[in-house]
């Protein structure tokens, strides 16, 4: 494996000094690369349209699945930040970051509280996790840019003044609904849920990919049914298979819960993001939880 990164690496190299030979392909703006969705619209919001960004994970793709190829391995190689979530999140993120010039890699949950959520990696999930992750984003692209620096810090400004009022209406809406449990396709909840006094019971596991034994789905259908659960809800980038099987052994309705791991081509399209997706959230949580 060693020796492959190695050649990898080389040959990574030998692509971006081609690159720089050709001085009148560099690109004016500075070149930065996020590690999935969530990340690249923090990084356009604080960014405008002063800096190049670019999502390495294809739209409507799970980001637990990706990895990157020899093509994505020599864009990294040629950017000037790299910004990532960490905590397990990016599974190849390791091995890349030994290869390439580590300096340029921004973990973005570096600073973040974790206590009690150590095995999931959706900090974003929670707004006041998403104004340290801009802070860092906002510091980095200052220290790359210094001349637009101003701008920078006024998109920031203007974000963490909308992450505040999506943290606010969240705890006004939640706090004044009956119910508290939310049942879930996957363990990818806990950042929402402890900022908001919910509670998640969980299909799966953190990983998407798991299934619950038999003895576990039967002590969903009875949660359910013992609870008087109305709505399960699913997420729309991975199989929705258990989900369905629970909600017809129970009679609940499926409803999405996003959590912001990527968005389709029609969301795109639509123009949808971290707040707008959130407030879809908060809507659906209230419709289930009433």
């Amino acid at each position: 494996m060693k020796r492959i990164l190695s050649l990898l690496f080389i040959f990574v190299l030998s692509l971006g000094t081609v690159g720089c030979s050709n001085k009148s392909a560099e690109p004016t703006k500075p070149q930065i690369y996020t590690s999935f969705y969530a990340i690249y619209d923090f990084t356009r919001e604080i960014a405008g349209d002063n800096v190049d960004v670019h999502n390495m994970v294809p739209s409507g793709t799970e980001p637990h699945d990706w990895e990157p190829t020899v093509q994505d391995m020599a864009k990294l190689n040629n950017a000037d930040a790299v910004f990532y979530n960490g905590l397990n999140m990016e599974s190849w993120i390791d091995k890349v970051q030994n290869s390439l010039d580590g300096s340029k890699f921004v973990c973005l949950s570096d600073g973040v509280d974790v206590s009690g959520n150590a095995s999931d990696p959706h900090i974003w999930l929670n707004p006041q996790n998403v104004k340290i992750m801009c802070e860092k984003i906002y510091n980095t692209l200052s220290q790359i840019d210094p001349d637009n620096k101003t701008i920078y810090e006024a998109n920031y400004n203007n974000y963490v003044a909308k992450l505040d009022k999506l943290d606010n209406d969240f705890k006004t809406a939640i706090n004044e609904l009956p119910n508290k449990d939310i049942v879930v396709s996957h363990e990818a909840y806990s950042y929402l849920c402890n900022a908001y006094g919910l509670n998640q019971v969980a299909i799966d596991g953190i990983s998407a990919d798991s299934e619950p034994s038999p003895d576990k789905m039967m002590s969903l259908i009875n949660f359910v049914k013992t609870n008087n659960v109305k709505y399960i809800f699913y997420e729309e980038l991975v199989s929705q298979k258990t989900a369905e099987t629970l909600s017809s052994e129970t009679g609940a309705k499926l409803l999405p819960l996003n959590p912001f791991e990527g968005l389709t081509d029609d969301e795109i399209a639509n123009g949808d993001n971290y707040i707008s997706v959130m407030y879809e959230n908060l809507e659906n949580i209230k419709t289930a939880l009433s």
